[in-house]
């Protein structure tokens, strides 16, 4: 049998005598020296031509059948991931209003949004759906509630939450659920109730920055921004609260200002998360706003090194793995659930009529767009890129909403740089 150097190897650091290398498609991370790394590079291996460690670089992936292709291998195990009825938890996003309390400038939803909430009889009907998709193999049900502004439809959620956990609770099947909320309507009482009565332990709030710049992107009040921050504060006692901090090219200085005074506020809360994250472009109100890839990932890591320093904590990224499909909304049997009982595949696309996928009355409606979108075609620069297994090409939905290149996910550039700082923080313990 024939052997030869993986495709998805990436070369890290080198000197004269070793060379530091990472398969992205394993995970795995080894300090060769340099004449056996070349000489994988260079040379077709076989059962009788072999190299020094040749057993561990085969099972960690640096060497591979010669006639193994590993793009197709990544292709069919996303696909067989997406198809497979999930083994243990069943997930639904679930939004009960597109009724929102503000109207933030890069909405992906703003030419959809209407004054409607779930009515308490579909939100019933949709707790009867969920119960009616359950199987022997399922014991966890995970609800994420969404909007636009979710809390507008506060009343339903706890409908809903009062009558579905208690229908699994008799079939010993786990409850959990979070929400995305903007936060301006998530006072002390409401947070109490939603950990209390719905059982949701994480909110993801996104703030845009400073007050001024803040008010300004969402068509906010000063009220509702300064509500915000003492909601975000007092609501901190029963819930994790991760804030998104929506990034373009003109407001990442004012983003690291808004994350200074609210670590200071919160006084650097256990349950508080602060993340940066890419805004694109869903309504083409700006275009040279946004950040290519790359250049965001730089900014990226400068503002994980800003927080840890303003958290006392050392920097140390995460290392990032192959894995089987992008998120679990792709999965085909993870929904995503509208007022009326329409199904969607991504939570982006609630109220636009041409992509709903099916209905809780009769399951999926097998569209072209749903078929399209879980064939999942990767782009041709996406097939040829060394972290392919790490990224997948980045979201499906992007590559259906965005121009072509706006999906990645990260860069290479940003691989490497964590995986560097991991090689150093290495060779610092051991020297």
């Amino acid at each position: 049998m024939f052997y030869k150097y993986s495709y998805y190897n990436i070369v890290l650091k080198e000197n004269d005598e070793f060379v530091y290398l990472y398969n992205s498609y394993s995970g795995a991370l080894c300090k060769l020296e340099k004449t056996v790394h070349d000489y994988i590079l260079n040379t077709v291996l076989d059962d009788k031509n072999k190299c020094n460690f040749f057993d561990k670089l085969l099972s960690q992936g640096f060497i591979k059948p010669l006639d193994l292709d590993e793009y197709n291998r990544i292709i069919l195990n996303e696909r067989v991931a997406v198809l497979s009825y999930p083994k243990r938890t069943l997930s639904y996003v679930i939004a009960p209003t597109l009724a929102c309390n503000l109207n933030c400038d890069y909405c992906f939803e703003s030419g959809y949004r209407n004054s409607k909430i779930i009515s308490d009889e579909k939100i019933i009907e949709i707790a009867n759906y969920i119960i009616s998709r359950l199987s022997d193999n399922i014991d966890e049900i995970h609800i994420g509630w969404f909007g636009g502004e979710p809390l507008v439809a506060y009343e339903q959620i706890i409908k809903f939450s009062e009558y579905l956990i208690p229908k699994l609770e008799e079939k010993q099947i786990k409850y959990s659920a979070s929400m995305i909320s903007n936060g301006v309507l998530l006072t002390q009482d409401k947070a109490k109730i939603l950990y209390e009565k719905c059982k949701i332990n994480q909110v993801q709030i996104t703030i845009d920055g400073t007050k001024q710049i803040y008010c300004t992107r969402k068509r906010a009040t000063e009220k509702q921004f300064d509500d915000l921050l003492e909601n975000i504060k007092s609501a901190l006692e029963y819930l994790k609260i991760t804030i998104r901090l929506n990034c373009d090219c003109n407001n990442y200085d004012d983003l690291k200002t808004v994350t200074e005074q609210l670590l200071r506020y919160c006084n650097n809360h256990k349950n508080l998360i602060v993340y940066l994250a890419k805004l694109v472009d869903y309504t083409s109100c700006g275009g040279e706003q946004f950040f290519s890839q790359d250049k965001f990932d730089q900014k990226r890591i400068d503002f994980d090194k800003f927080v840890c320093q303003h958290q006392n904590k050392p920097y140390e990224p995460l290392v990032y793995k192959y894995r089987k499909s992008f998120c679990g909304l792709y999965k085909i049997n993870n929904q995503v659930i509208g007022p009326d009982g329409e199904i969607y595949k991504c939570e982006h696309h609630v109220g636009q009529t041409d992509k709903i996928v099916g209905n809780i009355e009769y399951g999926l409606n097998y569209s072209d767009f749903l078929m399209k979108f879980i064939a999942n075609e990767p782009l041709e620069q996406c097939k040829s890129c060394k972290i392919f297994p790490i990224c997948l090409g980045g979201c499906p939905a992007q590559k259906v909403d965005l121009p072509e290149g706006q999906s990645c996910f990260f860069s290479q550039y940003y691989i490497e740089h964590i995986l560097k700082q991991y090689i150093a923080t290495y060779q610092n313990k051991t020297t």
